[in-house]
């Protein structure tokens, strides 16, 4: 048996999945499987895949599911595989060499931990935005992810696998889309402990502008993420305090979709309508004031 999995959900991604592979295949620790999960691509992600693992000769499996989205396609991924841990990869970015032999020895550390993330670096362009932190731990990370934030991403996370299926995977609600991750790690922190290494051991790239659909989308789904576990979390009569922490936590909802959508092309309706339920939630935060000032100015 490995000791790793590394799962990499995948769709349409034919012409670039191999150099994330490539990734992989460069690791120095190399006790690892790997399982590729086609997500229904309408493209030849599966026989680049296949291509791949009979040339490297690595351990591995592309398995090829009806479209039915990531968290669906993580869940595949978990299913498949045999690891003790689950390296998580998404099929578009990528590993430093060491990444599995510097997580590993984390986990063997501290074999009290379920969950060992570390930084990412933020590529635009071929060149290094900025390195995106992760973390940090916390005594209680349940909170510390429900109230201040997400603190965790699937390409800089390795989790225990037995954990991770005691909980039932990734909720393949359509209202979570978006945010299935986030949700998978605060329901993951109440199982034991996070680790976090400071160091940005893979990448991302991004691209610059996004559509105010999406920007809609994907924080609609975050409150109602948010929402559902504020009910579950202070139940359905919080007191002052918590209603107050509850509302500050969605202030910054609020004032991440102001941001997203000040970019070019951001619908200013939108991103007025986001400014006011933003200081409506919150209006204690120079943060707050200053993005809505930002969106005003932004009008001139």
């Amino acid at each position: 048996m490995p000791r790793v999995s590394v799962v990499v959900p995948a769709y349409a991604a034919e012409r670039f999945i191999a150099a994330t592979l490539d990734s992989v295949g460069a690791q120095t620790y190399r006790d690892f499987e790997i399982v590729v999960v086609d997500d229904g691509s309408p493209d030849g992600t599966k026989p680049a895949v296949d291509a791949w693992l009979a040339r490297t000769g690595l351990s591995g499996v592309c398995v090829r599911r009806p479209n039915g989205g990531i968290a669906a396609a993580r869940n595949t991924g978990l299913n498949q595989a045999k690891g003790e841990l689950i390296a998580l990869l998404d099929h578009d970015d990528f590993w430093t060499p060491d990444k599995l032999a510097l997580t590993v020895a984390e986990f063997d550390a501290h074999p009290e931990a379920v969950l060992v993330g570390h930084d990412l670096e933020v590529i635009q362009n071929g060149r290094v935005l900025r390195v995106e932190r992760k973390g940090p731990a916390a005594a209680d990370m349940y909170e510390r992810l429900l109230f201040v934030g997400n603190a965790v991403s699937p390409t800089a996370a390795t989790v225990r696998r037995d954990k991770a299926l005691a909980i039932g995977g990734f909720r393949e609600d359509a209202q979570f889309n978006t945010v299935e991750d986030y949700d998978f790690w605060m329901r993951l922190s109440k199982t034991g402990p996070f680790r976090f290494i400071p160091r940005a051991l893979g990448s991302y790239a991004v691209v610059a502008g996004s559509a105010s659909r999406k920007v809609e989308y994907h924080h609609s789904n975050l409150e109602a993420l948010l929402r559902d576990h504020f009910a579950s979390r202070l139940g359905p009569a919080p007191g002052l305090l918590d209603r107050l922490r509850a509302r500050r936590r969605l202030s910054y909802v609020y004032r991440s979709a102001v941001g997203a959508l000040l970019e070019p092309g951001g619908d200013p309706l939108l991103r007025r309508s986001y400014a006011r339920r933003m200081l409506a939630a919150w209006p204690f935060s120079v943060k707050n004031w200053g993005r809505a000032l930002q969106s005003v100015l932004a009008d001139q």
